[in-house]
C-alpha cells in the first residue's frame, strides 16, 4: 500500500494518485525498455536487467577462464566466420543460424554480448545478428573492463552447458540490407556511397615498397579505435565528440550511404556499430575487404594520405 504522508495533499490530489502512479510506472518501464532497445548498455543497466538476459563473453579464451559474468556463455570469434577460396568471411544466414542453434540461442532471447577489447570482436557477432533480423541485441558498452570497474562481481565458474536450440532464419532477412558486395565497393563514387577505410594510418597510406598496398581509391580514412575511450573503461566515445570527429572527415549526414571496410572486416565491423549508434541509418560492412579486393590486379589500390 502507498500512503502519503503530506497535509498539503487535498482529497482531489489522493483520487488522482492511482493514475499518476500508473503513469509514473509507465514512464519508468519506458525508460527502461528506450535504455536497453539502444545498441549500448551501461554496466549499471546489465546489473539491473542479468537475470532477463542471456550474456555472450566473446573476449580471449584464457581471459574468460581467468573472470568473466556469472553465466556468461563463450563465443569464439572464430565460429563466426567461414573461409572460403581463402578469404575469412561471413557464412550466411544458414551458417550463423547453425551456429547459434549450437549454441542454444534463441530467436526470442536478448543477448547482451561483449568482450574485452572494447566491443571489436562483439560488434561482428551484432552485425550478423542484425543481418538475421534478431530482435534484441546489446553490446555492454566498455566490456568487462568497464564492469569490473563499476565494481561488479566475476567468477570463474564456467557456465553450465546450453542445450542446442533451433534457431530460424526469417523468410525476409538482412544480409544484403547490410553487406556490400565487391561490386559495390567498385561502383561507390559514382553512386554517391562513402567509402571508410578503418585501418590503421599507416595501412591506409600504404607501402611503396609492396606489390599492392595503400587503400581503395576515394576512400576516407577514420580508424576504428577513435570510437573507444581507453582512458574512461574502453567504453564508446560520446556522440558529440565522434559527431564532431566524422564532420572532420566530411561526415555529417546521417542518411548517407556509407560502406566501411578494413582487411577482414574485423575492425570494420566496430565501425559499423559506432555509426548505427549515431544515428547513422544507411551503413554497410564490405565482408571482403581489402583481402577480396586486392585480389583483383585490375583493381587500383591508391597511396598517400589522400582519399
Amino acid at each position: 500500500m502507498f500512503l502519503v504522508k503530506n497535509s498539503s495533499f487535498t482529497e482531489k490530489t489522493t483520487l488522482l494518485l492511482p493514475g499518476f502512479l500508473i503513469a509514473l510506472m509507465t514512464l519508468f518501464s519506458c525508460q527502461s525498455y528506450a535504455q536497453a532497445s539502444d545498441i549500448f548498455v551501461s554496466s549499471k543497466w546489465l546489473k539491473s536487467n542479468q537475470s532477463k538476459v542471456k550474456i555472450i563473453d566473446m573476449s580471449d579464451k584464457s581471459q574468460f577462464q581467468k573472470f568473466h559474468i556469472e553465466n556468461a556463455l563463450w563465443v569464439n570469434y572464430a565460429w563466426l566466420i567461414k573461409p572460403q577460396n581463402g578469404l575469412q568471411l561471413s557464412g550466411g544466414a544458414d551458417y550463423m543460424a547453425n551456429v547459434l542453434s549450437q549454441l542454444g540461442i534463441k530467436n526470442s532471447d536478448h543477448l547482451v554480448i561483449y568482450d574485452d577489447m572494447g566491443g571489436l570482436e562483439a560488434s561482428r557477432l551484432y552485425w550478423e545478428l542484425k543481418k538475421l533480423n534478431h530482435a534484441k541485441i546489446n553490446i555492454l558498452d566498455g566490456g568487462i573492463v568497464s564492469w569490473i570497474l563499476a565494481g561488479n562481481k566475476v567468477t570463474q565458474k564456467a557456465p553450465q552447458r546450453p542445450a542446442q536450440s533451433q534457431y530460424t532464419v526469417p523468410k525476409k532477412h538482412s544480409t544484403d540490407a547490410l553487406t556490400a558486395d565487391k561490386k559495390e565497393v567498385i561502383n561507390a563514387k559514382q553512386n554517391s556511397v562513402v567509402l571508410l577505410d578503418t585501418r590503421t594510418e599507416q595501412e591506409y597510406i600504404g607501402n611503396p615498397k609492396q606489390k599492392r598496398s595503400g587503400h581503395i581509391p576515394a576512400a576516407i580514412w577514420f580508424d576504428w579505435s577513435k570510437a573507444i575511450d581507453v582512458q574512461n573503461g574502453f567504453k564508446q566515445y560520446s556522440n558529440d565528440d565522434l559527431l564532431q570527429n566524422l564532420r572532420g572527415v566530411s561526415l555529417s549526414d546521417l542518411k548517407q550511404p556509407i560502406i566501411v571496410y578494413c582487411n577482414t572486416a574485423h575492425r570494420a565491423a566496430r565501425s559499423f556499430v559506432m555509426l548505427k549508434s549515431l544515428g547513422f541509418e544507411n551503413v554497410k560492412l564490405y565482408d571482403g575487404s581489402i583481402q577480396e579486393y586486392e585480389i583483383d590486379k585490375s583493381l587500383p589500390l591508391k597511396l598517400g594520405k589522400q582519399p
